[in-house]
């Protein structure tokens, strides 16, 4: 049984996603950010993991839909 399932993009947007089916957590790598979706369905993984454009099915199927945190990543640019 698969319990989690990582997924990676040819995107400008979206570097991967990772999907936890036994919590039903979905987690969306952007370029400089993380965000942590809440309660999300397996369907809903599918259609968005199955998606042609994954920016288009984060606006369709996700955003506004389901709770969500915000995980910002520290980039250092040596200075």
């Amino acid at each position: 049984m698969v319990t989690k399932q990582t997924n990676y993009y040819d995107s400008s947007m979206i570097e991967s996603s990772s999907y936890d089916f036994k919590h039903k957590i979905l987690t969306v790598h952007f370029t400089g950010a993380t965000y942590v979706y809440h309660n999300v369905d397996p369907q809903t993984h599918s259609d968005f993991a199955n998606a042609e454009s994954q920016g288009k099915a984060l606006n369709e199927f996700i955003k506004g839909k389901f709770e969500f945190e915000k995980i910002n990543l520290e980039v250092s640019n040596g200075q």
